[in-house]
């Protein structure tokens, strides 16, 4: 049998393990039944993330999304749970249409340029693009022999070629 001191402190009387083996005996005892309460707290949390997975199981057709919507329950259970009702109610709102994926994001160093006259309608080859190019050209040649920025030396060139 341990033997125990009464102690007297500012919130009141506590008794404490009169030894240092007595006062380690009982932190390891403390020590092993708090495991076992971790413990069975993972196994109930696990266990209800399980129920909550199979309530909202039609929207997770993959395993991956299975786990993912498992790991959010058991870290943040009444947050994922608001988030998986939404989710139920936007189906439920319209159940005919289906989900629009969002549109693809492309790198631009790999995109091809769409040439001018496709997206403007204008005929390819005509007038038009013969005229733009002389203007882009001579545009050219006004910042190089002038140095200054190209789009002045655009806008000079557009006079210069519109006059004569």
């Amino acid at each position: 049998m341990t033997e125990n001191v009464k102690v007297v402190t500012a919130d009141g009387a506590v008794t404490v393990p009169a030894t240092l083996e007595a006062a380690q005996a009982a932190c390891a005892e403390v020590q092993v039944q708090n495991m076992v309460l971790r413990n069975e707290l993972a196994t109930a949390d696990a266990e209800i993330a399980n129920r909550d997975l199979k309530e909202f199981a039609p929207l997770m057709p993959t395993p991956e999304a299975q786990g993912y919507w498992r790991k959010r329950l058991i870290a943040n259970r009444a947050e994922t749970l608001t988030t998986l009702r939404g989710l139920v109610a936007l189906k439920l709102a319209s159940p005919g249409s289906p989900v629009v994926p969002p549109a693809p994001i492309h790198n631009r160093s790999t995109a091809r340029p769409v040439p001018p006259a496709v997206v403007a309608g204008l005929p390819v080859g005509g007038v038009d693009e013969a005229q733009g190019a002389k203007i882009r050209n001579r545009a050219h040649e006004i910042a190089k022999a002038d140095r200054i920025p190209f789009l002045a030396a655009f806008r000079r060139a557009e006079r210069e070629l519109s006059v004569g």
